[in-house]
């Protein structure tokens, strides 16, 4: 009797053991994409204002050379695509190697059937619609206390290479690249100490590494739904599609609104009518769902030694966690008085 008690609390210790260490993992991950997207952004910059600096060091040509790159949307576009990539992608992938993990979990593609694929597409797609009005709801918040806290996140597109760019580096680019950072890497690293915790972790860290309280409440709503998805499915492609979707749908309507003659009104009113026909469709998704399939809005962990509040705490308490959480809300900060 003794002997086994020993057992369970050896086999209790090793599991906050592995857990802490694979917080430790993501944490530092997760504090390496801020990193990498700051110092790719700026070399990325510099490389390409650094002959207006060498050609007779002035200072004020340098900063009129680097406002007339900034302006430029084709390079933005490319600067944007580019960081993505690095970022999310490389040092993913190089995390993934280093850490020898098994890429046939981190990149889960179980086949899903086409009429399933596309209910759940479909409700997800409804969910980031809904989650608009999260983002506008916080917003509106900040603006009681005096506060401006939305940005600026439209490109003035001058040509067909434009538009093009935009619907790769803003739709394609972010729906591959991101769903492997967060739903691949950051969700299933968490999943063998718990899906709920997984889904938890992966949403909330993919709202904040947006860095701005436009995109924060919207992201992490999303973020959660997209884990849930990927979780139910065991499968990133939902996830890719229905991010792709939303973000194709957002560049379309901002094309629409500057590259067209309709008035505001008409621009507002298509915009409703999308976003109603999207939610209806997604109800109507939701509802085959919870009927027809009734186990997939049940999202049950199997019994462990660890209680989930446990798990919380050690996620939540992680130094790097800590540090992450911190760098992000601050830039989410910095943005709102660079806005001003």
């Amino acid at each position: 009797m003794q002997y086994f008690y020993n057992y369970q609390d050896y086999l209790l210790e090793y599991k906050r053991y592995k857990l802490k260490k694979d917080t430790n993992k993501i944490g530092f991950l997760l504090v390496l994409y801020f990193v990498a997207t700051s110092v790719v952004s700026f070399f990325a910059l510099f490389a390409v204002i650094i002959p207006s600096i060498l050609s007779g060091f002035d200072t004020s040509n340098s900063t009129n050379a680097a406002e007339a790159i900034l302006e430029d949307s084709t390079f933005v576009l490319i600067l944007s695509g580019f960081v993505s990539l690095v970022c999310f992608f490389f040092v993913s992938l190089l995390f993934c190697l280093m850490t020898k993990a098994d890429l046939g979990k981190v990149l889960p593609l179980q086949k899903t059937n086409i009429k399933m694929l596309y209910l759940i597409c479909t409700f997800g797609l409804g969910i980031c619609m809904v989650s608009n009005y999260v983002s506008e709801l916080l917003l509106s918040i900040f603006e009681m206390f005096g506060i401006d806290a939305s940005i600026n996140m439209e490109f003035k597109c001058e040509g067909v290479l434009d538009i093009v760019l935009y619907y790769i580096t803003v739709a394609v680019i972010p729906a591959l690249v991101e769903e492997f950072a967060f739903r691949g890497v950051v969700l299933n690293t968490f999943r063998k100490h718990s899906d709920k915790l997984a889904v938890l972790v992966s949403g909330i860290t993919f709202g904040l590494m947006h860095g701005n309280f436009t995109q924060i409440p919207f992201a992490t709503v999303v973020g959660l739904v997209l884990g849930y998805i990927a979780v139910k499915t065991n499968s990133l492609v939902p996830g890719i599609i229905i991010h792709f979707l939303n973000n194709a749908l957002s560049v379309t309507m901002t094309l629409i609104s500057e590259h067209t003659a309709l008035s505001d009104f008409t621009i507002n009113i298509l915009n409703v009518a999308l976003t109603l026909i999207v939610c209806a469709l997604g109800l109507i998704s939701f509802i085959i769902l919870a009927k027809k399939h009734k186990g997939f809005f049940v999202l049950k962990d199997k019994e462990d030694e660890l209680q989930y509040k446990e798990k919380i705490k050690a996620v939540t308490s992680n130094a790097w966690i800590i540090i992450f959480t911190i760098l992000m809300l601050s830039e989410a900060v910095l943005t709102i008085f660079l806005e001003v």
